[in-house]
């Protein structure tokens, strides 16, 4: 098997769709992966640090942030929390920790604890 080296796990094929949202384990952390409409891989904690949603089942992919759809709290790609209200004010609000990946032979990976 390929992959970006050792201590690398992979968490899902790179088949997962632009919009396309996974939930994955990795030892004891809860993730989330998912798929800005750009095309770029996103690994986060599973949680919405507002009402612990699970992003898997309770996310939604608009443009190039992770929506929570319990509260329509948006995350960027690097974990910014924000808040976006009617009139398109955005607030900042808790962030997700961000899990580094790679997209390589078919798969994408993440370094458990890195």
């Amino acid at each position: 098997m390929g992959g970006p080296g050792e201590g690398w796990v992979r968490i899902c094929d790179s088949s997962l769709p632009a919009g396309g949202i996974i939930g994955a384990t990795v030892g004891d952390e809860d993730l989330v992966v998912w798929r800005s409409m750009a095309g770029i891989p996103c690994v986060a904690e599973a949680r919405c640090p507002h009402q612990w949603s699970h992003l898997a089942g309770e996310g939604a992919v608009d443009g190039e942030e992770l929506v929570c759809l319990t509260h329509l709290w948006r995350f960027t790609a690097d974990g910014q929390g924000w808040k976006e209200n009617v009139n398109g004010r955005r607030d900042r609000k808790g962030d997700l920790v961000v899990t580094p990946c790679v997209e390589q032979d078919g798969g994408i990976w993440v370094q458990p604890g890195g």
